[in-house]
């Protein structure tokens, strides 16, 4: 597993030249930010502009802290045997998705690594979900993901394309040992707890994004609530607790499956 890899700032610019770094650095004295990566250009463009931005929009969609947790979770996963396949609620092209085939292939693992998603953005979005997103954002193409494992040599994770609803009742692994759940909006987040979590091996991990807790971490990005309360209702009546990590400027919870 290459370092670099998680450590680069991998979905922005990642050869950007002294010059670029110069002048970050100088909009960042000059307008008093005091942050990196996606922080750092959604703060500049709302400082400039006066409007409130996603760091998706800006070009970044993970970061190395948010690398790193997945990193130490897959690893604790695959190296303790626990029981199922590795799955990706919302792979996007491919990113985070790359990072866990790594690990499998790392660890010569024979457990497989499924992915889901529409490839045609999101769905609809509710009041719950704030309004860092509309309908159709984040689309991209399923030939985006299987380049990205071709460009890396890595092998074909099994790739679900479809609507969450269409796809994850029939469409998971029988026992899971971690999953990744990306959907972004209340609904997409709920569904893929809904069907994920009773496939989950005593000892699984579920890792999720944009989870962010104001009260822990009043400057955390939270511009999309309707994960947090789509994890928050689903998980009121289960035995694991919902433990928020340090992400960063981006944010991230994860829980443990307690049993089967």
């Amino acid at each position: 597993m290459d370092n670099f890899f998680i450590t680069r700032d991998f979905d922005w610019n990642v050869q950007r030249s002294s010059h670029v770094d110069r002048a970050l650095n100088l909009l960042t004295r000059r307008l008093g930010i005091n942050s990196n990566t996606a922080a750092l250009v959604d703060a500049m463009l709302q400082r400039l502009t006066g409007q409130k931005f996603s760091a998706t929009r800006s070009g970044i969609s993970t970061n190395v802290e948010q690398r790193m947790n997945m990193y130490h979770l897959v690893s604790q996963t695959i190296a303790y045997n626990v029981d199922g396949d590795l799955v990706e609620v919302g792979c996007n092209e491919g990113q985070s998705s790359v990072l866990i085939a790594k690990l499998i292939k790392g660890f010569n693992s024979s457990k497989k690594l499924h992915v889901y998603d529409s490839f045609e953005g999101l769905p609809s979005t509710r009041r719950v979900d704030g309004d860092a997103y509309k309908e159709g954002d984040l689309a991209t193409t399923e030939d985006v993901l299987i380049n990205n494992f071709k460009l890396h040599g890595l092998e074909m994770p099994v790739i679900h394309r479809g609507w969450f609803d269409d796809t994850l009742p029939d469409g998971l692994p029988e026992k899971i040992c971690f999953a990744h759940l990306d959907g972004d909006l209340y609904d997409s987040i709920s569904v893929s707890l809904k069907y994920v979590y009773p496939r989950l091996s005593k000892g699984a991990v579920c890792l999720i994004d944009d989870y962010c807790d104001p009260a822990i971490n009043p400057d955390g990005w939270d511009y999309l609530p309707g994960v947090k309360k789509a994890c928050d209702d689903f998980m009121a009546d289960k035995p694991e607790k919902i433990c928020y990590m340090y992400a960063g400027a981006f944010t991230h919870a994860f829980f443990r499956k307690s049993a089967d």
